[in-house]
């Protein structure tokens, strides 16, 4: 799947050592719910393969992002806890490179894959957690047209401290 600027591909072993260093940076990791401080590389690898399996035996879709003119790696966009029965999905996505971040990747990907779950995954709810503090991500989101659901309060210890998480979700049809 893909646009003018970004392709988003199946994910594979090649991914593994860019990924590693992203989950292993603390700057990364204090964005990123639910990561730990330490991700060890073989962990990595059997994140990479499990991707790999099919959809409807894991309830996960993960895709590589990847900017088309310098065919950088860049993060990942994925599904989980994928419902069938419900059609409900949790969204999440994470842009490891740095230098990536503020370049408005996360809406544009976030667009495409709303498509991707709601046209031919045939969701109706798409929701996501993300920490409170993370106002890039929730700006991204509500952009999107994801809407606030609720905070789960002290949810994620990090950085020292306890944080809360905002649920938000998108509904299939809806117009912001």
């Amino acid at each position: 799947m893909n646009n003018e600027r970004i392709l988003l591909r199946p994910a594979n072993l090649q991914d593994a050592v860019l990924r590693y260093n992203w989950f292993n940076d603390p700057e990364f990791t204090r964005l990123y719910l639910g990561r730990s401080a330490f991700t060890s590389y073989r962990q990595v690898e059997e994140e990479i393969l499990f991707s790999t399996y099919p959809v409807v035996s894991t309830g996960l879709c993960e895709l590589a992002i990847q900017i088309i003119d310098t065919n950088l790696y860049i993060g990942n966009a994925f599904f989980r806890k994928i419902d069938w029965q419900n059609r409900s999905a949790e969204y999440g996505i994470f842009i490891g490179d740095q230098q990536q971040w503020g370049k408005k990747i996360g809406p544009e990907v976030t667009e495409m894959m709303l498509q991707y779950g709601f046209a031919e995954l045939g969701m109706e709810r798409i929701w996501l957690t993300v920490l409170a503090y993370n106002c890039r991500a929730i700006k991204c989101f509500e952009k999107c047209g994801f809407q606030k659901e609720g905070v789960l309060r002290n949810a994620i210890f990090s950085g020292g401290r306890f944080n809360d998480v905002i649920i938000m979700s998108k509904i299939a049809g809806w117009k912001q």
